[in-house]
């Protein structure tokens, strides 16, 4: 995006994970930023609603990277408002319950002898016979897994929850997901036990002590308090482009119908692409990248939540559901998450999960008929025995998950290079990409698309989560907890800070090569040596500020020349401090010039890298503010 003088500010279309990050983050810089959202809401697919005094999420989220920038944001904001919570998940099949991912030996044993030789005489076919070039879902998993276990445990839930046979479904979509599982690793994990190499599954997950949407209700609490507006139910209706710029939007008030028009220095857009390019957009695109936009397709979700008169139905913190003949792919239990989200301990509130198209008979059906629907299909695979159900509603959710398939890949293509024209829009999150990230994945786009405003073209938003490792799973020394998480990120930020004064190092030396080289030329040619000095310090220091910047923190503010002041405030602070020690230690430790000039460039060589880290080159920090509350929202439908 350019880097210019912005009086006007980004307007950030949609205040899901990847809007609210970007904001944030522009806001700790001091970039007025305003967030569009169509919802009543924020959080996206990642908001909580409360009904009877439940705290409840749009189905599971659990939080569990390995993205610095992402832990930073996460720690940042939530502090000490969050818990850690013991890991289950697991495939529930035939009555019976399967670890997830699978794990083969317990697979093999719960399965019985005769299936179980047919999973290994399968999983030898597939090795005996390999398939090099998979072209889609059912052949990648049948080379890793072989045909039976497929059958078994992959095909009928992928073809839930996408509503296509999996020999239509995109290979991407598996190297994605589950690249890094595989029969023989679980295997060689459960015969010989991990050796410190092998991957383990993660046993805790840190969660936000008032359900997923506590982050993004203090995210939006965070920016209201620094005066950048969270526009809620608005839908944006347009946005207008002049000479390959976006230079406004336009919106329409969802309450009173009232639409205005805004300037606007940038755009960040997490709304559904296939809806920006075929509908918002002015000019209009090409048409063909219009059709190419029109091709891609999107599965919606129905979350159905019955709420159960009992406690203790099932440890876990959702199941898959891999029994056949019924549509219900995922069940989540909210008592085994945060015990702050449960108003009392004699009630089971459950989300049971669906996913269909716009013309299925499931997407069409009243809420009433959807609790029943769930009711039924709990009682018949026995997640509910006797247990009565005292209430239930219904959310729809469109467009949730981008379909892997056809010729999505050259349509995003086509789509990328016309968005490449326009430089100030850049379009992020799982609906704006279209990409099936996970939470981290959308807060990571966020974080990198503001960055991308600080720092022109520093990330290609396209290659995140291109090429992802599972999510369910960490290295054996790998972090859990919250203290563990930070203190991982502490070691990371330290490693960047040593990277960072290695090369402060050399910007340095390089400046001091500029002022000497200049200072003699200056006094050869018959200055005086203060005017000498002078110039040629202030040429070093311009050279080493440059430097400093472009290589070294890659921190550029708004006021280009307030940062100069107080690189040079810094600076200066350095050489006088640097005078100082020198007579101290030549003259009360006594040391010789030679070492006392080392031992003091040493130390100022240090303390002027932290003054500029912390003071020349740091971003504002955030006001404090409030923890919001959680209003009554009643039920829910159709959003």
């Amino acid at each position: 995006m350019p880097n210019s003088e912005h009086t006007d500010p980004i307007y950030i279309l949609g205040a899901g994970p990847a809007g609210l990050a970007a904001a944030y983050i522009l806001a700790q810089a001091e970039r007025p930023v305003v967030v569009v959202e169509r919802d009543d809401r924020v959080g996206g697919l990642a908001k909580s609603i409360e009904y009877q005094g439940f705290i409840l999420d749009y189905g599971p989220h659990r939080f569990y990277t390995k993205l610095g920038p992402v832990l930073r944001l996460w720690h940042d904001v939530l502090g000490d408002e969050q818990v850690t919570v013991d890991r289950l998940t697991r495939i529930y099949y035939q009555r019976k319950y399967f670890s997830y991912p699978i794990q083969a030996m317990e697979t093999l044993k719960t399965l019985g002898l005769v299936e179980s030789m047919r999973i290994i005489v399968s999983y030898f076919q597939s090795r005996l016979f390999p398939n090099h070039n998979p072209e889609n879902f059912a052949e990648w998993v049948q080379a890793r897994f072989g045909r039976r276990l497929f059958e078994i445990f992959f095909e009928a839930y992928t073809e839930k929850l996408w509503g296509i046979p999996c020999t239509e479904i995109s290979a991407d979509w598996a190297a994605q997901r589950i690249k890094s599982l595989s029969l023989l690793k679980a295997m060689k994990t459960a015969l010989l036990g991990n050796d410190g190499k092998v991957k383990t599954l993660i046993n805790q997950f840190q969660f936000p002590r008032l359900g997923s949407g506590q982050l993004y209700d203090r995210i939006q609490a965070r920016l209201e308090a620094d005066g950048h507006p969270v526009l809620v139910n608005t839908e944006v209706v347009g946005v207008c482009c002049e000479e390959g710029i976006a230079r406004q939007v336009v919106l329409r008030d969802r309450t009173t119908g009232a639409e205005s028009v805004a300037n606007c220095s940038g755009v960040l857009s997490s709304v559904p692409l296939t809806m920006l390019l075929t509908q918002m957009i002015s000019p209009p695109p090409p048409e063909p990248v219009q059709a190419q936009a029109r091709s891609l397709r999107f599965r919606n979700t129905v979350l159905v939540y019955v709420m159960v008169e009992g406690s203790n139905l099932f440890p876990d913190n959702w199941l898959y559901i891999h029994e056949p003949g019924i549509n219900l792919g995922r069940v989540t239990n909210f008592t085994n998450w945060s015990p702050d989200m449960l108003p009392n301990d004699h009630q089971t509130p459950l989300c049971c999960e669906y996913w269909a198209n716009f013309e299925d008979e499931l997407w069409s059906m009243a809420e009433a008929e959807l609790v029943a629907l769930a009711e039924r299909d709990l009682r018949q695979i026995g997640l509910l025995k006797n247990e009565p159900v005292s209430g239930g509603f219904a959310v729809k959710l469109p467009r949730t998950y981008p379909i892997y398939a056809g010729n999505y890949k050259t349509a995003l293509a086509t789509i990328q290079n016309y968005v490449a024209t326009i430089p100030n829009l850049q379009l992020i999150g799982r609906y704006g990409s279209f990409k099936y990230n996970n939470q981290d994945h959308s807060l990571l786009m966020g974080i990198l698309s503001a960055e991308n405003i600080l720092t022109p073209g520093k990330h290609d938003l396209w290659n995140v989560n291109s090429d992802s490792e599972y999510v369910e799973e960490a290295n054996a020394d790998s972090t859990t907890t919250a203290a563990e998480e930070q203190r991982r990120s502490r070691r990371q930020d330290l490693l960047k800070t040593l990277n960072q004064f290695k090369k402060y190092i050399f910007t340095a030396g390089s400046a001091t090569v500029v002022d000497v080289t200049i200072f003699i030329a200056l006094t050869q040619a018959g200055w005086s040596a203060i005017s000498a000095i002078c110039l040629s310090y202030f040429i070093g220091i311009s050279v080493n500020f440059v430097l400093t910047r472009r290589f070294v923190f890659n921190v550029y503010w708004d006021n280009w020349l307030l940062q100069y002041l107080i690189f040079s405030t810094v600076a200066l602070n350095g050489l006088l401090s640097n005078l100082g020690l020198l007579q101290i230690l030549i003259n009360e430790v006594q040391l010789t010039p030679i070492w006392a000039r080392c031992l003091s460039a040493a130390a100022i060589a240090i303390l002027s890298f932290l003054g500029h880290k912390f003071y020349s080159f740091a971003l504002r920090s955030p006001k404090p503010f409030n923890r919001p509350t959680y209003p009554p929202l009643g039920h829910y439908s159709d959003i």
